[in-house]
């Protein structure tokens, strides 16, 4: 029993310090979040808790996004990728809750180790927008949405580059994420996924990581630009590592 409440208590506090470190590197780099937590977490507990953890808090804190975003959102380009996220995130969500716990862990690693090294070189797509890309866009989101509550992160690689408005973008993807959070989430309540401690990690991840959110946001607001995000991409590719070989 002593050594049950020992674990709890370091699981715990596990999941407040990744909770804070996810929310200051978001604050911070404007990136990042779910792909700095996820691999983390998926130490910590089984992976799947660790995605669930992550797309409940995703879901609790988008809504106060959503309000300044709507606005600004094209339909046309949002539209195909969310509903193709919407038929696609069942895939992941499957592997994730019948596959190998060790393997699924190591290939969250690496898809963390590889977005973070796109991102530093820099690299987005630049070839033609039609609906059928976004659509592809879209699917492969959503299994990975699925898999490891990171389609986020191939949504931005998609639109980053795109010749709309920064503000648009911004818009575009605050809706975009927002709704693969609540499909990711809602998908792991169907499957059966959501015990009663999976909900207490919620319970406790969230609040610390959209507090720190904030934190970060003031914290480093006037500072280089340049130099944090490198330093954010470098510590995400230690994450990635880390997760690789734990």
């Amino acid at each position: 029993m002593e050594i049950g409440i020992e674990f709890l208590s370091a699981s715990i506090l596990a999941t407040i310090a990744i909770g804070l470190g996810a929310g200051l590197l978001r604050g911070f780099s404007g990136f990042g979040g779910s792909i700095f937590a996820v691999p983390l977490l998926s130490i910590v507990y089984d992976p799947a808790v660790a995605v669930a953890v992550m797309l409940g808090a995703g879901t609790i804190g988008t809504p106060q996004l959503i309000p300044g975003a709507l606005p600004l959102t094209q339909w046309r380009e949002t539209l195909p990728l969310i509903v193709l996220t919407l038929v696609a995130t069942p895939i992941g969500t499957y592997v994730l809750l019948t596959g190998d716990p060790d393997m699924i862990r190591r290939g969250i690693g690496i898809f963390v180790l590889l977005a973070a090294l796109l991102m530093m070189w820099g690299w987005s797509w630049r070839g033609p927008r039609t609906h059928g890309i976004s659509g592809f866009v879209g699917v492969v989101s959503g299994i990975v949405t699925g898999l490891a509550g990171m389609g986020g992160s191939i949504a931005t690689l998609y639109l980053i580059s795109s010749s709309q408005p920064v503000a648009v973008i911004r818009a575009n993807l605050i809706i975009i994420i927002g709704a693969m959070n609540v499909i990711g989430f809602g998908y792991l309540i169907a499957g059966g996924a959501l015990t009663a401690s999976t909900l207490v990690n919620v319970a406790i991840f969230t609040p610390t990581y959209i507090f720190s959110i904030w934190i970060g946001t003031r914290i480093f607001r006037g500072t280089s630009d340049v130099m944090y995000r490198r330093l954010a991409l470098w510590l995400l590719i230690a994450v990635g590592i880390a997760a690789t070989i734990a």
